[in-house]
């Protein structure tokens, strides 16, 4: 939070600074104005006129003490700090140890009398339509939604109406799905 703090101060005594510039540009004569606006003018008016920009020069000064506070107290002044977002931290692969069907050399524990796999077993007809009776509900909130949306939305928004679109044919396809799992249960209920 000082970091931001810093940088704001210092982003305010660069703006007061070169307004100051230009006002006394400006004071110079109109062309003077007009020419610190472009690439080098400042210089080029700093160095015609020292005593007049020197209010301006205090500023600017004073934005560099700001700045550095800015990094040494946010993201740090080494190279890794700008770069931080795109290290990603992964564990190393594992080794290899031969053959599929080879028992590995060393390193591993061996487990005997293990449960063996976990089989999940199918849900049963009533848990399937409470599931799909959830899924109806679900559906239901989202066409709602999307019929606020619709009515909302203008015609003239072309990346809106896109958006809308692409949420509508997932809405339908989710719908399909749902439909096809409540036939299949009353399929297996008759």
């Amino acid at each position: 939070m000082t970091a931001l703090i810093f940088l704001g101060i210092g982003l305010l005594c660069a703006i007061i600074g070169r307004i100051l510039l230009i006002g006394a540009a400006f004071g110079v004569s109109i062309w003077w104005g007009l020419g610190v606006c472009l690439p080098f003018g400042p210089l080029f008016f700093r160095l015609k006129f020292p005593d007049l920009a020197y209010a301006s020069r205090i500023f600017r000064l004073a934005t560099l003490p700001c700045v550095l506070l800015y990094l040494v107290c946010g993201p740090g002044l080494t190279r890794i700090a700008y770069y931080r977002h795109k290290i990603k931290r992964t564990q190393p692969p594992p080794a290899a140890t031969g053959y599929a069907l080879e028992p590995p050399a060393h390193g591993t524990k061996r487990v005997a009398n293990s449960p063996g796999p976990q089989v999940e077993l199918s849900p049963t007809i009533a848990e399937r339509q409470t599931v799909n009776a959830a899924e109806f509900e679900r559906l239901r909130a989202w066409s709602e939604k999307l019929r606020l949306q619709k009515r909302d939305l203008l015609h003239s928004d072309t990346e809106g109406n896109r958006a809308y679109n692409a949420e509508v044919t997932q809405y339908e396809a989710a719908l399909k799905k749902a439909n096809a799992e409540k036939a299949a249960l009353a399929e297996l209920t008759k």
